[in-house]
Parts: C-alpha cells; structure tokens; sequence
C-alpha cells in the first residue's frame, strides 16, 4: 500500500511539472490511503528500553559501526583485537514576540508601565531573547556578559553585571518576576583509552547548560544553580511562569571497531556487535548534572517510562521536552522525551511541537541520494502542555517535504497547519514546490485531513505566516510571488490570492487586518538582489493583494530578515536593525511609520555612534605642526585636519594607549631606526621622547561591528537599543515630527 500511493504521489508529481506555473494544484484525500504513521509507543521500564536498542543498533550496524555514534578504532590487518570495553562517560562534567500585531503593554507590580517585549509568533507564548525587560528593569546578555539596568523612566543606569561561562554560545534568557532563565550550546572534548597502537582518542560532546539566575537585589545578581545535559539545546518557550524547553540528545561515542581493509568488514561487524551488547542504557540515553550551592544531582534525563519511541526507526537520538516552574527553581525538569531527532520548535497555548530533520548516510551515491530527497519527509511530534503539569506526549505523524522554520507550524482551532517543501532541505534541484497540510489530532496520531500545493513550483520557500483564518507565503528564484491562502475551511485550504514583485520577504509581520508587512531583499528582474527591502501588502481583498509601499536601502540589510525577535513595532512605528556595507553612516535602526493604508514613511534613524567619551587615550596626542619644515614633515601630512583621521601619539610605558576602537600601529621608540633610518634620531629629539616609550599611529575603524543594533525594545516614549557593546535609550516622543531621536543614556554593557 505504501509503495502505491508513494508512486502515486510522485506520478502526481511529475504531472504537475507540467502544468503552468501559476496555476494552483490539490490532492483530493481518499480516507482509505490516509496512514497514521510513526505513532509513538511507551517503554514499559528501563530494560525494555535498552532490549529495543539494542536490537535496533544490532540490525544496523556495519564494519565501519553506526554514522555518527562512534569513535573509529582501526583493526589492523583485520586480526589483532584488543578488550573491547565500553566507554563509560559517566555524568555530565562539573558546572563552571510583542505578539502577532503590534506589541502589547504589560503591568508590572508598581501599576501600568507601556512596554513591548520580544517580538513572538503567538501571542501568550514568549521566545527567550538575549533582551528582557517587565517596564522597570532590562536584563541583557552579550558577549559572556549578563547586565542588569535600572529603566529609570529613560535614564538608565547599570546595577550589576555576571560574568556567565565562556565554555557554552548562543545564550538567549527568559525574565520572570526575580529570575532569569539562560540557555546555551556547548561543549568539549573527551579522551579515553584506544584498545590498540592509536593509544589515545577524543572525541566532542555537546552539552546544554541552564542558569538560573537570582535578580532580587539589582545590586549584586546571584547565579542560584545550573544545569548540563548531553545534547543540543533546540529552543525554549515560557507560558505564564512554565518554561518548555526541547533539547536533541545523540548516543554516548562508542568504541567502534573499523577494517583496515575489505577483506576484514566481516569481523569488524561481528566485534562492533559484541560492543553494541556490553553497552549500557548510559550509553543511549541523556543524563544531566544540577548544581545547586553545594548539592549536586546527577541522573538520567527522562525516566524510562516516559520515553517513546515511533512505530518506524527513527534514529538513535532522544528528543528530550522539559518543563521547569520559574518560581521554584531549576529541577531536573520532569522530562518526556521520544526516540528520534529534532530541530524546529513550535508552540501554542496548549501543545509544544518538534519537527524532526533528517540526515542522509555519509558517502551515498548520488543516485541515491536524489532518490532519497524526492522522497524526504519530516515527522511532527506533539506534546501537550498545561500550566502547572508537566509535558505530556500526544499525538505523531509525517509530511511530505521540509519545513523552512518555526513559522511554517501553526496551530489554530485545534487543527495544524504546515507548510512545506519538497525534497530534502539540501534538494539543489529546481523541481521543488511548496504546500500547506492540515493535520488533527485522531488519536495518537497527526492525520492529513486538508492540502492545497503549487505554492511556487521551481522556486524556493522564503517566508510563511500563518493567522487564524489567512495564511502568507513567499517563494523566490528570479521574482517574489507573494501567496495568500484561505484557511477558514481547514479541510479545504484555498490559495486565493497572488501578487508577483521584484525581490523578496524572509519574513511577514502583520501590522493589522488589512496590512502585512514584509523584510526582506530587493532584487532585479534577473533575481540579483540589490539591498534591504520593506514592503507594505494590502490585504484587505485577499484575492487581490497590493503591494501598497515600499522603503528601499541600497546595499543593506536587517538581523531582522533572518531573526524575527529583532523586529519591534510599537503603535504603527517599526524598528529594524540595519547594516550598510557601502554607508557607514547608515548603520543603526531606521523607525518606520506604518499609516493606515499602508503607506511606509522614515520616520527617523538611531545609531550607536562613536561617542567623544570613547575617543580618548592616556598618551600625549602629538601636534605634527611641529613636523613641518623638517625632514619628518609627510608623517604631518598624514594627520586629517578634521579630527577624524589617523592620528599619532606617544604612550609612556606605562600608559593603557589606543584610541577608542581604532586601530593603531605601535612602534617602541628604541625601535625607529628600523623604521626612519637616519631621521629616527631627529623625531626622538623633536618630541621629546624616552627610550622606553613608544609611538601609535591609531587609524580610524570604518564600521564598527560591535555597535551594530541587534534588538530594540520601547518602554514608554523611550526606544532601546541594543549592539554587543552597549544599550542605548533613545527618545522617541516627537520623532514623528523631528525625525529625531535624541540619546538620553548610553550604557557600556561590554568593555
């Protein structure tokens, strides 16, 4: 049965192909083909769980072991074998969206302050960003650095700062009342005992790590405990006081025995057998480690019976979904977990979804491979989620295709929908065209109960957003067509509107009913993009969608295409970060004003410009006018008369030196005959320098990456602004009518 419908679904396929692009193709669904596939089955205990590894990694395992579980051991000449033991790893190594339209106020304890927060997909739902604030105070995280400023109505000042671990990336916090949640990716490598002459392996472990974070006293954060969990941190999400997190745990790395020749692969997989049963449930599933003052707990990550595992092999990874209440502290997390791997997070008010993305084996052919992308499909695992219990695993099924991002899930009326694409994600073909599935709850299984395709045949999914009874998508090659699609009859998904422009959106953000924002690229009509890019959509006739304005910016571009928590809006003004490769002067954020019918109008521009403040140095800054005349007269000539230029000064040794951010070449003084020759004798002379000091010439740095905005966040009139380096309040009152923001604080978050 599978093999039928799977060449009727390719044979419909082909004959789609062939038809006009434009046009808008369906399957009608024959209850009878629907399989409810990958439901997902409870382990009974722990013995159980480890006799169902077992036997799946026996039947699998080959002379070279299983891909991307193991560390290669080389049987040489295939004769020699050692004692074949199993690495034991042991525990986990000691610690070191606004919504969906504009941003909403919140309350804090003290009564109503006006603030937005980060900007999410679903309202209720909040994303962890490395920016919070509750309207009276904002905690941030850059560079190994957790801050924590006091708002001060816009006069902001620093209270404390933590140094957080240099051994983990990627950390992202939430903020709830007195705590701060951070999470992070990391990692390092072990070593063990090889069992022939290769004496010594390693191998990398990746690792989660948690940190809590104690904030009652602004003056002086404490970390109250922290947390490692082997695996990979995918993504958090925080509803009311309750945090689900999903992490993606891969085997221990085992001992595999590899062939030094052909003649030996026969041996090596009846010894890397004999590995997989000396293994120990240790060895296939998660553990974490709590740190809390003194007390340290160590254990396995989710008990046995509350692992499951899905009718079709589906890896050896665990997908591991912890619950933890911020307001009693990290735990070990109640955790319910599912045997395969995950990559992209989703949640509404009630379910937590992780969509799975799928690995060819290393070294397939190509033929194989093609043959594998046309058939790719990604499964979908729900989980149900209440405030006060923890996760509980629900409901499995497979689409055809690959999922683009978060956005490509949404939940609406106890119906998901889904958009994606043919093929693999890394499907370099351009046969591939997109879809929308709608998938119900029946049981324990997500079964297809509605699909509409032909969402750009032969070009690539940019950007979709999904809302309650309308649905947008974009899809890229060489022209944006700019999809609507009627989702008000989920059994019945229509694409009822198109609009074909030039560039494209990566990501859509609803202004209001009737208008759609887009951020993206401008491109020609050959494709070759040109630069930032916003467009206003009118949808208020959703078969007949305008693009009403655009604002366009040469040579740029936003976090904000790629990263939606760095897009804000506020009562129709839009912030974007923005970065420009040919104009330094505008980097920053561009404030956008969004009217009512969709006209885009600059309202003004923030920078995180160069203050005097920075441009300043313990040395003597040389007057060069005393050059002139001399021998030594061009080194004048290089000095710009505007203040702006390269410069050159003289550092005692005991002088910090530099100049802000600019670079400078440094020169000791008992080192310029190397550089003047005959005349060094004559500049030591003329200013008046020691033996032991030294001269730098300091050059002014272009773009100053690490004041680039990233997130911006608006408490009353005021707009913050965050790069790595600092947070920067700017007054936004009148910036409708001055296109002005003016600075009101400026706070070094990183030296």
């Amino acid at each position: 049965m599978r093999r039928l419908l799977t060449a009727f679904l390719i044979l419909s396929l082909l004959t789609l192909g062939c038809s006009d692009s434009s046009e808008v193709s369906r399957v009608e669904l024959d209850p009878t083909d629907i399989q409810l596939v990958n439901r997902l089955v409870p382990f009974d205990d722990c013995a159980s769980l480890l006799e169902h590894i077992k036997a799946e990694a026996a039947e699998r395992v080959g002379p070279y072991g299983l891909d991307g579980t193991g560390y290669p051991i080389w049987l040489e000449g295939g004769v020699m074998r050692g004692e074949i033991g199993v690495l034991d790893s042991g525990p986990a190594i000691a610690i070191e969206e606004s919504v969906q339209f504009d941003a909403s106020s919140s309350d804090s304890s003290s009564g109503t302050i006006d603030f937005t927060g980060t900007n999410v997909q679903e309202l209720g739902v909040d994303e962890p960003d490395i920016i919070k604030t509750d309207g009276e105070r904002i905690v941030t995280f850059s560079d190994g650095v957790l801050s924590l400023i006091a708002v001060n109505d816009g006069n902001g000042s620093l209270t404390d700062q933590l140094i957080i671990g240099e051994d983990f990336y990627g950390y992202e916090l939430f903020l709830h009342d007195d705590r701060a949640f951070l999470f992070a990716n990391g990692g390092g490598y072990s070593t063990f005992e090889a069992v022939t002459e290769m004496s010594r392996g390693n191998f990398y472990e990746p690792q989660t790590q948690i940190v809590e974070v104690n904030l009652s006293d602004p003056f002086d954060m404490k970390v109250e405990s922290q947390m490692k969990i082997s695996g990979n941190y995918l993504s958090a999400r925080l509803v009311g006081s309750t945090i689900r997190m999903a992490v993606n745990s891969a085997p221990n790395q085992l001992e595999w025995v590899y062939p030094s020749n052909p003649a030996s692969e026969e041996r090596a997989t009846r010894f890397n057998r004999e590995l997989i049963q000396e293994t120990t449930l240790e060895d296939w599933v998660p553990s974490f480690q709590l740190t809390t003052g003194d007390s340290v707990e160590t254990g396995d990550l989710v008990p046995c019976d509350k692992l499951h595992r899905p009718n079709a092999f589906s890896g050896f990874d665990v997908l591991s979904v912890l619950s933890f209440d911020i307001d009693s502290g990290l735990t070990s997390g109640d955790g319910v977990a599912v045997l395969a791997s995950g990559q992209t997070v989703y949640s509404s008010l009630d379910r937590f979804y992780i969509a799975t993305t799928k690995w060819a084996d290393v070294g397939v052919s190509d033929d194989d491979f093609e043959i594998w992308t046309d058939s790719y499909t990604t499964d979908i695992h729900s989980f149900s989620i209440t405030v006060s219990d923890p996760a509980e695993y629900v409901a499995s099924g497979s689409v055809d295709g690959s999922l683009l991002n978060q956005f490509s899930l949404d939940e609406h009326a106890g119906y998901l929908r889904i958009v994606t694409t043919t093929g693999s994600p890394w499907n370099e073909q351009n046969l591939s065209e997109s879809q929308l599935i709608v998938m119900e709850e029946q049981g324990n299984a997500l079964v297809q109960v509605g699909q509409v395709g032909g969402l750009g045949k032969g070009e690539a999914l940019y950007s979709v957003r999904l809302l309650d009874d309308i649905g947008f998508a974009v899809t890229f090659r060489q022209i944006d067509p700019f999809y609507v699609i009627d989702l008000s009859d989920p059994t019945n998904p229509e694409v009822v509107g198109e609009l074909k422009i030039p560039g494209f959106s990566t990501y859509l953000h609803p202004v209001d009913q009737n208008i759609v924002l887009g951020i993206g690229q401008n491109a020609n009509d050959q494709g070759r993009v040109l630069g930032l890019k916003v467009s206003s959509f009118d949808v208020s006739a959703p078969e007949n969608p305008i693009e009403t304005s655009t604002w366009i910016l040469n040579d740029a571009n936003s976090f904000a295409e790629y990263d939606h928590r760095a897009f804000q809006i506020k009562d129709r003004l839009a912030v974007l970060p923005v970065q420009n490769w040919s104009n330094a002067e505008k980097n920053g954020a561009v404030l956008l004003n969004i009217s009512t019918n969709g006209q885009i109008e600059e309202a003004g521009f923030v920078t995180h410009a160069v203050t005097d403040a920075e441009k300043k140095t313990d040395c003597e800054i040389l007057d060069t006018d005393i050059l002139i005349g001399t021998n030594l007269e061009f080194l004048a000539e290089e000095e710009w008369s505007d203040g702006n230029g390269p410069h050159i000064q003289l550092c005692e040794s005991s002088d910090i030196g530099g100049y802000g951010s600019d670079y400078c070449d440094i020169i000791p003084v008992e080192q310029l005959d190397d550089y003047f020759g005959a005349i060094a004798e004559e500049l030591v002379e003329i200013i008046g320098a020691n033996p032991t000091d030294r001269l730098e010439q300091c050059w002014p740095s272009d773009i100053r990456w690490d004041l680039q905005i990233q997130r911006s966040l608006f408490i009353g009139d005021a707009l913050w602004t965050m790069s790595v380096r600092r947070l920067q309040s700017n007054d936004v009152g009148d910036v409708r009518d001055s296109g002005q923001a003016p600075v009101t604080s400026i706070i070094p978050i990183v030296n």
